[in-house]
């Protein structure tokens, strides 16, 4: 793109040179030498005279309005081509370098203007014979001056094709705005000025000297003409955009149209709307003419910083992206150009702001377009301050509504005659009378046998109006039930202030009574069951055995039952010192729940102990058990895991039935599986299958538990995957903690419950009692 505007410019004022050069063929022999003192003031003229300008703003470019061509008619009347073309190039110069003008755009003035200058003055010299003021050179002058014209606005029409990668007739459309009030009737009036400025300098050069002033006076003139359109057309919007915001009750159905006449009225790219939330946040609407189609539809999403900042202003504000302020980085890095900004305030508070972006078309007053912005800004907040107090009554109503259509109590209301206005569902539901039946009749209530607890008749017609009668009151229902009521009864003003209806409030507490009853019963319920909790919690202390007391060996066990109303169950341990030295370790997991569970488990328990000291190997252990078991308890199902451990050697040898490996946990953490397998009692092939050997090195572990640890989950291996990764976590822990650790981790979270036991044993060089079974306190109710 800058590759092309950049070519172009260089043909530009190849063109100017070419067509300065070309007039020495057709002039020959100039009109003597030129007066370089009044030359060099036309010069001054030129440069002053586009300093004296209206601009006009098609999104990023910008055209401006100038008396330039004014000045030029004298010069192109009274001076040769060459000249005409050096001059026009020089007066550019000298603008740009006061305006400290990039040097592309400097270029580009310069190179289109003397190219437009030389064309008039070549037109003018071809046509003229001699410069003398006549109507017919006067005439000439006139194709001259509009000749300069087309190639100028041909020439800046075509770069701003280029600059925007545009066609020519797209960008010609968007610049339709200014070509009547900016290209021909700036064309118009500078042609006139031009003519004046002719004859005055033919009659005496001296004139140029006055030139200015005339210059002023239009300039300014013309500005207050742009002045005047700017405020006519904002403030024909701002009643417009008044209106649409202000004709529905919810001002936020019409945001759409109102930003849409904002940005028509300021001649914006873009304008928002932007709200204080009640949660102190920032809604932003932000409307874009065209970019949603004909509807144009605005939907409010979360301001973004820029909007927030602009809405968190205390007074107007206009900021452009050049200006260097916090603001303007903001403005910049959301991709616009410039903003204005005004706070809509109500009752002494900010509530958000009314903005608009990129304003275009003929450059206006800026202090102007903030005070009418204020204006519209002020009548905006009184629109939306409007909306929201009837969005807030409406609510209200509607939340009313809702209160008395679901509440429990009965609600209604009654006129001074006794006649029935409105009735809710809870009236129907406890008389059992439809509102159908009872609204606008004064004998709907009799049906209701009204009677006071005495028994004493009600009158309910003349209810609201007698204080005297009672407000507890018994009904009998449509369906034959008698209800209880206690009424309040409250005053509703009319408009006038005076009593209109009686509201009254009916609760019905005939349940309050079942309630009583209940509650008394439910009280006996809970102490009985404290009691039988107690009697459970001796019994499991009452099962548990002995401590025994074993040299090297640190043992501790932590159990919880599934349910803490019942602290017992199927899970249950046992140890015992066999004639051999070794330490017999059983824990066991009946089939159950409760003290069901606790009997069974209890009893293999105890055979288990007795096939132990009758001296029965560890291998035929189980199967042993369940001979026994078999003949008196046939129904009895249970897993069972076995550990016979060697104090003074750390031998340690594992037998199982059904029940999940135990686990020997190195002081590092590192835990492994023994895995032992064989049949659970009660089932078919039961039995161990292998025995597992190992050793229990000092500070070592060996952790025996019920299935509860691991089928908190529903996955009973992921399970197993977290009770192994927990032991390696917490083996640092005395024995103690460590068992009551592993218990609450792995019912931490639990999706279901089952009771749980864990049994660690830990080899040491001390003598160490066996701590009590303990129930952890936060795991507890699960």
């Amino acid at each position: 793109m800058e590759r092309r505007v950049t070519g172009y410019t260089i043909a530009l004022a190849v063109g100017a040179v070419l067509v300065g050069g070309g007039a020495f063929f057709l002039e020959p022999d100039p009109l003597g030498q030129p007066d370089w003192v009044w030359l060099a003031v036309l010069a001054l003229g030129l440069a002053a005279a586009e300093h004296l300008r209206v601009r006009f703003r098609r999104g990023e470019d910008v055209d401006a309005i100038t008396l330039f061509e004014a000045v030029l008619a004298p010069l192109i009347f009274a001076f040769s081509t060459p000249v005409v073309v050096v001059t026009v190039a020089v007066a550019q110069a000298i603008t740009a370098l006061v305006r400290r003008a990039a040097l592309m755009k400097a270029a580009f003035n310069v190179a289109m203007w003397s190219l437009a200058a030389g064309v008039g003055s070549l037109v003018f010299t071809v046509l003229v014979d001699v410069s003398t003021v006549s109507l017919e050179s006067l005439a000439y002058l006139t194709v001259a001056l509009t000749a300069v014209a087309v190639v100028n606005n041909i020439a800046f029409t075509y770069v701003l094709a280029l600059a925007g990668q545009q066609s020519f007739v797209s960008v010609l459309r968007g610049l339709t705005p200014v070509i009547v009030p900016g290209w021909i009737g700036g064309w118009f009036v500078n042609l006139l000025m031009g003519l004046l400025f002719v004859m005055a300098y033919v009659g005496s050069p001296a004139a140029v000297l006055l030139f200015p002033v005339p210059l002023a006076m239009l300039h300014l003139a013309y500005r207050g003409y742009v002045s005047a359109r700017a405020d006519r057309l904002r403030l024909a919007g701002l009643r417009e955009a008044a209106k649409v915001l202000s004709e529905p009750l919810d001002p936020r159905q019409a945001i759409a149209g109102f930003l849409r006449e904002v940005a028509r009225s300021f001649e914006a790219r873009a304008a928002a709307l932007v709200l204080h939330t009640e949660g102190g946040e920032h809604e932003a609407y932000v409307l874009v003419p065209g970019d949603g189609g004909a509807a144009d539809p605005v939907t409010p999403r979360e301001a973004r910083q820029l909007e927030a900042h602009l809405a968190d202003q205390p007074g107007p504000i206009r900021v452009t992206h050049t200006d260097g302020s916090r603001l303007a980085l903001l403005l910049a890095k959301a991709g616009w150009r410039d903003c204005m900004g005004a706070p809509l305030i109500s009752e002494r508070r900010r509530i958000g702001a009314v903005v608009v972006f990129d304003q275009t078309g003929l450059e206006s007053t800026a202090a102007a377009d903030l005070v009418v912005l204020e204006a519209l800004a002020r009548e905006t907040a009184q629109t939306i301050a409007r909306g929201r107090l009837i969005e807030r009554v409406l609510d209200e109503r509607r939340k009313l509504d809702q209160i008395v259509s679901t509440a429990s109590d009965g609600i209604f209301t009654l006129g001074e005659d006794g006649q029935v206005t409105t009735w809710n569902p809870a009236c129907e539901r406890i008389t059992g009378l439809a509102a159908a039946d009872v609204l606008g009749r004064t004998d709907a209530l009799e049906r209701l046998r009204a009677v006071t607890s005495g028994g004493a008749p009600v009158d309910v017609v003349r209810w609201a109006a007698d204080p005297s009668l009672p407000r507890d009151v018994r009904i009998t229902a449509t369906d034959g039930t008698e209800r209880r009521l206690s009424c309040s009864i409250t005053p509703a003003a009319g408009a006038n202030g005076d009593t209109a209806a009686f509201v009254v409030v009916a609760r019905d507490i005939t349940p309050a009574e079942e309630y009583e009853e209940l509650r008394t019963q439910f009280s006996e319920l809970m102490q009985v069951q404290a009691a039988q909790r107690l009697v459970v919690e001796h019994l499991q202390r009452a099962v548990a055995p002995d401590a025994p007391v074993v040299e090297g060996a640190d043992i501790a066990v932590t159990y919880l039952a599934s349910d803490p109303a019942q602290p017992t169950g199927g899970d249950l341990y046992d140890w015992q010192l066999l004639p051999s030295g070794e330490l017999h370790v059983a824990v066991v997991d009946a089939i159950g729940h409760g003290v069901v569970a606790t009997k069974a488990a209890l009893t293999v328990m105890h055979t288990l102990r007795f096939a132990a000291l009758e001296g029965t190997e560890l291998e035929r252990l189980i199967a042993r058990a369940d001979e026994l078991l078999s003949a008196q308890e046939v129904d009895l199902a249970a897993t069972v895991v076995l550990a016979r451990y060697h104090p003074s050697t750390g031998a340690l040898r594992v037998a199982s039935g059904g029940h999940p490996p135990a686990l020997l946990v190195s002081t590092e953490g590192r835990v492994t599986q023994l895995a032992t397998t064989g049949g659970a009692l009660g089932w078919p092939g039961v039995g161990s299958d292998n025995v597992v050997t190992a050793h229990l090195a000092v500070g070592e572990t060996l952790v025996l538990y019920t299935d509860g640890l691991i089928e908190a989950r529903k996955d009973v291996l992921e399970g197993m995957e977290e009770l192994v990764r927990h032991a390696g976590e917490v083996s640092h822990l005395p024995a103690g903690q460590y068992a009551n650790e592993l218990v609450e981790r792995a019912l931490a979270g639990a999706e279901r419950r089952d009771d749980s036991l864990a049994l660690v044993i830990r080899r040491t060089h001390e003598l160490s009692p066996v701590l009590p079974a303990q129930v952890p306190t936060e795991s507890a109710s699960g």
